[in-house]
């Protein structure tokens, strides 16, 4: 009995032993691995999201669209009524064709102007010269002083009368310069009447799944509120919240096991892009106040951008879960 209590001690002893020497194997791996994996699953898909807002305020004649419905960069999702529009359009081609006019008129009474201006000047130099002559012709006695006066005044007449055509060109010029002004205020105002117009079609900015539909037929829509959200099927990244603790160990450039809580018998591959300059708590909506009150340290953490190494043949949505490894060189 002595002999094979003392056997049964020794195979609980050297079971003991190979338990041991696992669990300390086990426990240096599990260090090696954490030296060279650093994971979390405070990670979430990401994307950009285009919010498409109306140009123009207006009600709804059309809808075009469904949720989750795919639409290409440039699909018409939506018209607003364009009445109102067309008939600001017609109002504004009515104003640039009198401008128009006014400007024609302006110029017409420039030009006569000018012509008056050139026709005086030469009668100015024919007084002129008779004027010169009459006084050579004074002094000789030829003519009479009644004669001279009469070249004189009609000198004078005429060289008053250009005087007061050059003022009338400035104020003809004047009123062309107004005329142009207000000519090409108009055909401002077209062509804006003309881009409202085009934006009575509410065009999709890029291709992506229509989500947060929020337009109807009959509704009224304006600038400030989104009709719909377009989330793109390509070009999606991972944004892995990592404690500040590990930032030392984590470069640019690294690689990284993805695992993603939908598709759990599925592992990519990516990339750690970039690395946030601050804190989640930092460009929260109310970040904390720590000056304030009693303190207490809580680790923080920063998003680190991971993108794929290639493009994976599943949906990636917005928001969904997953788990992410950086592999440290």
């Amino acid at each position: 009995m002595t002999e094979k209590k003392t056997n049964n001690l020794g195979k609980k002893r050297l079971i003991l032993i190979v338990v041991l020497i696992i669990l300390l194997i086990s426990a240096f791996l599990f260090i090696q691995y954490k030296k060279t994996h650093i994971s979390t699953d405070d990670a979430y898909i990401t994307n950009d999201i285009y919010w498409v807002h109306p140009h123009i305020s207006g009600l709804v004649k059309k809808v075009l669209i469904n949720d989750n419905q795919y639409v290409k960069k440039g699909d018409i999702l939506a018209v607003i009524d364009s009445a109102p529009y067309k008939i600001k359009l017609s109002k504004a081609e009515a104003e640039v064709a009198l401008y128009k006019a006014r400007l024609q008129e302006a110029k017409a009474v420039t030009n006569a102007i000018k012509s008056q201006i050139n026709l005086t000047k030469a009668r100015l130099d024919r007084a002129l010269w008779e004027f010169n002559r009459a006084k050579t012709l004074l002094k000789s006695k030829v003519i009479s002083k009644d004669k001279y006066e009469i070249y004189l005044t009609n000198y004078r007449v005429l060289k008053f009368d250009l005087q007061a055509k050059y003022s009338s060109l400035k104020q003809s010029l004047s009123a062309f310069k107004s005329a142009e002004k207000a000519l090409n205020g108009a055909i401002a105002a077209l062509n804006g009447a003309r881009l409202n117009l085009s934006y009575t079609d509410i065009k999709a900015p890029a291709a992506g799944f229509v989500t947060k539909k929020g337009v109807e037929v009959g509704k009224f829509i304006a600038p400030q509120t989104p009709i719909c959200a377009l989330v793109p099927n390509e070009n999606a990244w991972i944004v892995a919240n990592y404690k500040e603790s590990q930032l030392d160990k984590i470069k640019t450039g690294e690689n990284v096991e993805i695992t993603i809580d939908a598709y759990p018998d599925l592992t990519l591959k990516g990339k750690v892009e970039s690395i946030q300059y601050g804190t989640g708590e930092a460009f929260s909506l109310f970040p904390p106040e720590n000056a304030s009150g009693n303190w207490i340290k809580v680790t923080q953490r920063v998003p680190v951008k991971i993108v794929f190494a290639k493009k994976p043949d599943v949906p990636l949505r917005v928001g969904m879960s997953v788990k992410t490894t950086i592999l440290i060189k």
